[in-house]
């Protein structure tokens, strides 16, 4: 601020002084022109009317001497023409008097001028008459006339005119004095004006040296602070100029590229800031080796290098800004780089891990589609065709069990390592997660990409992992789809190669299944992966409620009071229900029946919990849930939080979930029984060899399968598949249930044979169960994670016979 002061007070110094030397040249202009013209008006008019006073002097004498010539003249023409001589006089006399008299006269020369005018008006007639007298030639007394009186009229007309001259002449002094004391005060003006700027040129000359001396000896402070400051911080600092030559390079500049600053300067900055391109190679220029950095510029591409003297190579980051002087132009730049090749591995290790399975080496799911969403983008802009191949392992889940973790994650680095030799340079491998691979080929058509994943099957199928003492066979399902400009979208593509996978395990496993577009088997298998995607929106809008059918006794051992199963319906975007069956196999087949038997469970607990009055409900639960180490612990839990009696619920299990688990579904049977929970085996009899594992699965109730049920009126053999059912369950102390009650017919024939429940359409249609008020839904269940859709945490379980 006082450095922009001293600026404004230098200028207006200097302007002042301008100022001054201007009014000093105009004064002295002006009042010499002034003093000048004065004089020469002065001198004008003195010579003028000195002149017309002398004529006017003159021109008495003249008439004197004239009138006295016609005394002595005789010839009398002579006389005459003097006469008129005479008589002219007297006009020019008038004339130049008027002409005395527009030159404009003071009041002292008016009076002199009055006076003498006095004289001739007084005068005149006397001189007329001596005239007259001449020229009739009276001349007696003429002589003594002129010489006595005329002469002395004369005289006395002429000391007045000589007192006019004698005025003006005063007149003429007066004037001459004025302009004197004019010129003496234009001249102590003059040497006023010149001193007083002298002064100011002094004083301003002294400022201007003093603010020099300061201004010189703050930019040697600031450069002194401003070298301090460059030489301390940590970042490298090259200066160049408007050429693209170094002025400057701080320690830190020295220490990266090599170069001392007083070797450096003044040689091209291309030389000491030698740049490449990390991954080309190629040397890379700089703006500011151009000497035309305009605007600031940040960051340099992020594989720039930079090679020192010594051949060193440094990863930078660097800002560069240009250097302008006071009036904005460009007189150099100023680089400031950082050794950033540290951070730099750091990012691309990160970048690295982020982008790869770090069990493998391989593309991870996330890189994977990224550059399948490149190649979508290239079929639809360039028309080209590639492929996708999606693998699984078909035993990795037995080595994983039977040998552990390790044994598993083993194979999984050996198949790759077996894999990576087998597919293109242009072709990527990667792990989609678990078990799964998936490879894709670029600008590969179906029949090529057949042969290379026959080729992989082949290897897989020749390959032995062995671990320790054991030996292990690997097969591979792989599916195979084409990418091309009608395949749609990243999840199309990956959902598509999924199901192509899943139909190659479906038909025995390893081998290698094509998808085309009129696969009726995949499109099946892709409606419900679709409905899986509804059942999710549905649960996340809350639009799944609970239902129950009435379960009636029919036997006196029975009891008088019916029970109620528990179903679970889902209503569609509409409001409207849909059938369980359209959307229940997409869920049982993707296994997160756990989550929706967790659910289910939490629900009907708070249900019965607040309607004390109701007796007991009957929950399904899944094969999945038998097997889910967690779910015992929450069972017991939801008894806690809900206040309610075990005795209150009975649990029903398919046949098939507890064969297929069979050492976990007798554990938490025993468990549950414990406390008091019933237990019913559902859809019993639709395989006879259960027989055998019935007299070792505690159970309470057999819920005879509705399919011998439903026709056993028409159908000797149902009919005698559900007496015999009934028959095998009460030798054995367990009560029996039928399903699929439809009509009257039915549930008499049930009777006669000694069923002791029965439930079904016939009996009663299921009505909605209110629910109170939900305090949340548990979503915190394992998720298999073998299935492709291992994120969905939302379907809904089977409804059981209806």
């Amino acid at each position: 601020m006082f450095r922009h002061k001293s600026k404004y007070l230098i200028a207006s110094g200097f302007i002042l002084m301008l100022i001054l030397m201007i009014a000093l040249a105009g004064v002295g202009l002006t009042r010499m022109a002034a003093i000048h013209h004065h004089l020469d008006v002065i001198t004008e008019k003195y010579n003028t009317k000195t002149d017309i006073i002398f004529s006017m002097r003159h021109i008495v004498r003249e008439r004197a001497l004239s009138t006295y010539a016609m005394f002595i003249m005789d010839n009398p023409f002579q006389r005459e023409e003097e006469y008129h001589r005479f008589t002219n006089m007297a006009g020019e006399f008038i004339q130049l008097r008027d002409l005395l008299i527009q030159l404009g006269l003071s009041e002292k020369e008016r009076n002199a001028l009055n006076e003498v005018l006095e004289r001739v008006r007084e005068y005149q007639p006397l001189h007329m008459r001596l005239v007259d007298r001449i020229t009739h030639e009276q001349t007696d007394g003429i002589r003594e006339e002129i010489l006595n009186h005329d002469l002395l009229r004369q005289r006395e007309m002429l000391d007045r005119l000589d007192r006019m001259v004698d005025m003006e002449r005063e007149e003429s002094r007066a004037a001459a004095m004025q302009a004197s004391s004019e010129y003496r005060s234009a001249y102590l003006a003059m040497i006023f004006l010149t001193v007083a700027a002298m002064v100011f040129g002094v004083l301003i000359a002294w400022y201007v040296i003093h603010r020099t001396r300061l201004i010189e000896t703050a930019l040697a402070q600031e450069k002194e602070h401003a070298e301090i400051t460059l030489h301390s911080v940590g970042d490298a600092v090259i200066a160049a100029d408007e050429e693209g030559k170094v002025s400057y390079l701080n320690p830190a500049a020295e220490q990266m590229t090599g170069w001392r600053s007083d070797e450096a300067r003044g040689q091209p900055l291309r030389n000491i800031y030698s740049i490449i391109n990390g991954v080309t190679r190629k040397p890379l220029e700089h703006p500011a080796m151009l000497g035309v950095l305009d605007t600031p510029i940040v960051g340099l591409n992020k594989h720039t290098l930079l090679v020192s003297r010594s051949g060193k190579e440094f990863a930078i980051e660097d800002t560069a800004a240009p250097i302008r002087n006071s009036e904005s132009e460009n007189v150099g730049a100023i680089l400031v780089f950082r050794d950033v090749t540290e951070q730099r591995s750091m990012q691309n290790q990160l970048s690295w891990q982020a982008s790869h399975d770090s069990l493998t080496g391989l593309a991870n799911r996330r890189e994977f589609e990224v550059l399948l969403e490149r190649l979508l983008a290239s079929t639809k802009e360039q028309d080209k065709r590639h492929a996708l191949l999606y693998l699984d392992l078909d035993q990795f889940k037995v080595i994983n069990d039977t040998c552990g973790h390790v044994a598993g994650d083993e194979l999984l680095r050996q198949v790759a390592g077996l894999m990576r030799p087998l597919i293109r340079d242009s072709d990527t491998l990667a792990r989609l997660g678990g078990d799964e691979f998936g490879i894709l080929l670029e600008g590969c058509s179906l029949p090529q990409a057949d042969q290379i994943a026959h080729k992989l099957l082949q290897s897989l199928e020749e390959f032995r992992f062995a671990w320790q003492d054991k030996t292990f066979r690997v097969g591979v399902s792989i599916g195979l789809v084409g990418v091309h400009a009608r395949s749609g979208t990243i999840s199309a593509v990956m959902s598509t190669a999924d199901s192509a996978c899943y139909m190659a395990k479906e038909k025995g496993r390893n081998r290698v299944w094509i998808h085309h577009d009129n696969d009726r088997e995949a499109a099946h298998r892709q409606g419900e992966m679709e409905w899986v995607s509804r059942i999710m929106r549905a649960f996340d809008e809350n639009r799944f409620v609970l239902y129950f059918q009435r379960v009636i006794p029919l036997t006196a051992s029975a009891g008088s009071h019916p029970y109620r199963e528990v179903l679970v319906r889902m209503r569609d975007e509409k409001g409207e229900l849909v059938p369980p069956m359209a959307f229940i196999p997409a869920a049982e087949r993707y296994g997160v029946m756990s989550m929706v038997d967790r659910w289910v469970v939490k629900s009907a607990f708070e249900w019965l919990a607040d309607h004390p009055a109701e007796e007991s409900l009957a929950v399904n639960l899944s094969s999945q849930s038998l097997g889910d180490d967690g779910f015992l612990d929450f069972v017991m839990e939801q008894f806690h939080m809900a206040g309610l009696s075990p005795r209150r619920i009975c649990f029903e299990i398919t046949e098939t979930a507890a064969i297929a688990n069979w050492n976990r579904a007798t554990q938490f049977i025993a468990a549950l029984r414990a406390l008091g929970c019933c237990f019913a085996l559902d859809d019993f009899g639709s395989g006879m060899s259960s027989f055998g594992y019935l007299k070792n699965l505690p159970v309470d109730f057999i819920k005879i399968d509705g399919a011998f049920v439903r026709d056993m009126i028409e159908d000797e053999i149902d009919f005698a598949m559900v007496e015999a059912v009934n028959r095998i369950g009460h030798v054995m102390g367990i009560r029996t249930t039928a399903e699929y009650v439809e009509n009257d017919r039915i549930l008499a024939r049930l009777r006669e044979i000694g069923v002791d429940y029965a439930q079904g359409f016939g009996i009663h249609m299921p009505e909605p169960l209110i629910l109170p008020e939900r305090r949340g839904i548990e979503t915190s269940a394992p998720v298999d994670d073998a299935g492709p859709l291992q994120a969905i945490i939302s379907v809904f379980r089977r409804p059981g016979p209806v």
